[in-house]
């Protein structure tokens, strides 16, 4: 019988790593296995139509199993059954896993496999008999039999799953140092896998070359706290500088409180855009941390992010989880407004899943926390937070997700947030402001999408209703804001006022025809005709400077030059003030 290895990612660009740990333990083993990758977004008949064109023999399925795609196994599980009733389907990753009910909620599945893998999958997909299989749990007629726990796998026995002929270099590649965690959260499941175990670092050496040789565009470690051994985590980063190849992404997720300034000063060399650290703070409301057990000093995280960011090279995502216990919108407010004003690259604002296997699952109750019934199992109410709450909580994190992760509307946003009391009373407002244009605009019942366009007028809009507002001086921002993002196309009438760019047109002229100024800020435009270098720049003269690093109003016209040649990671022009010959 064959065996067949399916992966439903939630996005095209994702890969499942799983199911290439379990094809190469199979291989390993001496057996034959294919594997299917697909993703969520695909139609449920075009998903079947897929399995069944592999299944021209007898073909036992197994699914890996997780929060995002659960739902569309549910949906393709009795389907499957029913054309292909000789086909055994089994089920392992942390929803099958973790669900004690899954046998009884699915008959279509005929076994889950708890624990990991990698030792299991291949005996089952050598066809040893069920009950010889560890870590199963399958039918026997009516009743369910729970075989003994899976062995766990010695991390330097496990296969290396990429090579160059199969690797998937047009999306974002997965890779573990490292399986467990050393901290016990109540709300997620890492720490359930028992104590840390690591990987030799001579074998993470030669597969980090791997991916330097091939120059792949993203490698994201699953490591759950990287960090948990400081001196171990220290040594990667140095290889992975010491052996950069100017192209690769890392990607980890850390303890921000366990980096100390030993780990700073040696960050500090990283070439910008080698590292993106995500951080998962959560809340810094002390009753909140300690109920869930999230261990973490915020002094020294604010510390520890305040010196990642200060050289300007690393990406960093900070996260926090709406719907934990003791945290009202009060408290959450100061959690938000904690974290924001560390000013991260982005704010990523999630919302508590009571994931099966988890602690506060099992403490939900005490707690008032009521979830979905259907995956993800999203909180919906809890003592502390009404639905209306997190409705509105939700209508923030979009207009967080709209206005400041994409990093394209900093100045303006930076302008508002001096009109309000604090950041979280700015994004409360600006998002309610947001849906009620969205609903002007609906179609088909549906708030309609905003264009770059629609963003800049509403911001506009929004601001100068607000106590304090200088219209004028928002309007320089947001036109700043847009000239980063793009050379602009169109003459926009809302965004009219102080551009005194036509009345330097001839020194503009002058600019670009002189070889020493372009040599000096535009190195890579040196021996162009002057016309074609002002079709990849422009140069736009302010009343006074509005960008972050200028606060003060005064001074006279500022001249400005976008290089849309070269971008920062958020994808905005790299800009110079300029002189223009004096005339400025």
């Amino acid at each position: 019988m064959d065996t067949l290895l399916i992966s439903i990612n939630s996005k095209y660009s994702h890969t499942g790593l799983a199911v290439r740990y379990l094809e190469a333990a199979i291989r390993r083993a001496g057996g034959s296995c294919q594997v299917l990758e697909c993703t969520i977004n695909q139609l449920p008949h075009q998903l079947l139509s897929e399995i069944y064109r592999r299944c021209a023999r007898p073909t036992r399925l197994l699914f890996s199993t997780y929060i995002w795609n659960v739902a569309t196994i549910a949906r393709l599980g009795p389907d499957l059954k029913a054309i292909l009733p000789h086909c055994p389907i089994f089920c392992g990753g942390p929803e099958a896993g973790y669900d004690p009910d899954f046998l009884s909620k699915y008959p279509w599945c005929d076994g889950v496999l708890t624990g990991e893998g990698d030792i299991p999958v291949p005996l089952l997909a050598a066809g040893a008999p069920l009950p010889e299989v560890p870590g199963l749990h399958w039918r026997d007629g009516a009743r369910v039999v729970q075989n003994g726990p899976a062995p766990v796998p010695d991390m330097d026995q496990l296969p290396f799953v990429y090579t160059a002929d199969t690797l998937p270099r047009d999306r974002t590649l997965y890779y573990e140092t490292s399986r467990g965690c050393p901290f016990h959260c109540h709300y997620c499941l890492s720490g359930a896998g028992g104590q840390v175990r690591f990987r030799s670092l001579e074998k993470v050496f030669a597969e980090l070359d791997f991916f330097l040789a091939q120059r792949v565009r993203q490698v994201k470690f699953v490591d759950r706290t990287f960090n948990c051994d400081r001196a171990r985590a220290r040594t990667i980063w140095r290889y992975l500088m010491e052996h950069d190849n100017g192209v690769t992404n890392f990607h980890f997720e850390l303890g921000a409180d366990l980096l100390g300034p030993e780990d700073a000063a040696l960050l500090e060399g990283a070439r910008r855009g080698l590292f993106q650290f995500e951080i998962g703070v959560q809340s810094t409301h002390p009753a909140t941390v300690a109920a869930v057990q999230r261990v973490h000093d915020f002094r020294a995280i604010a510390k520890a992010v305040g010196a990642l960011l200060a050289p300007g090279n690393i990406h960093i995502h900070l996260d926090l989880i709406a719907g934990l216990p003791h945290e009202d919108l009060t408290a959450f407010s100061r959690s938000f407004d904690d974290v924001y004003r560390l000013h991260p690259h982005q704010l990523q604002l999630g919302f508590l899943k009571l994931l099966h296997g988890s602690l506060l699952r099992q403490e939900a109750e005490g707690y008032g926390i009521v979830c979905s019934e259907a995956p993800p199992y999203q909180v919906l109410r809890t003592r502390w937070l009404s639905f209306a709450d997190l409705l509105l909580l939700e209508q923030v994190e979009d207009c967080v997700d709209t206005f400041y992760n994409c990093g394209r509307y900093r100045t303006a946003i930076g302008y508002l947030e001096q009109l309000l009391e604090s950041p979280f009373a700015l994004y409360c407002q600006l998002a309610q402001y947001m849906q009620l244009e969205r609903q002007k605009e609906q179609v088909s019942g549906m708030p309609a999408a905003l264009s770059k366009e629609d963003k800049w007028r509403l911001l506009l809009a929004f601001g100068t209703g607000l106590p304090g507002a200088d219209a004028a001086r928002l309007r320089q921002c947001i036109q700043f804001d847009r000239l980063r993002q793009e050379r602009p196309k169109k003459h926009l009438s809302f965004l009219d006022g102080g551009d005194l760019t036509p009345r330097y047109r001839q020194q503009i002229r002058d600019f670009y025809g002189d070889e020493a100024q372009v040599a000096h800020y535009l190195p890579g435009h040196v021996g162009m005709h002057p016309a074609a270098i002002a079709k990849s720049v422009y140069i736009h003269v302010f009343p006074y400077p509005v960008w972050p690093d200028s606060r003060e109003t005064a001074g006279g016209p500022v001249a400005v030059l976008f290089d849309y040649s070269r971008t920062d990671p958020d994808k905005n022009a790299i800009f110079y003030q300029i002189d223009l010959g004096g005339s400025v």
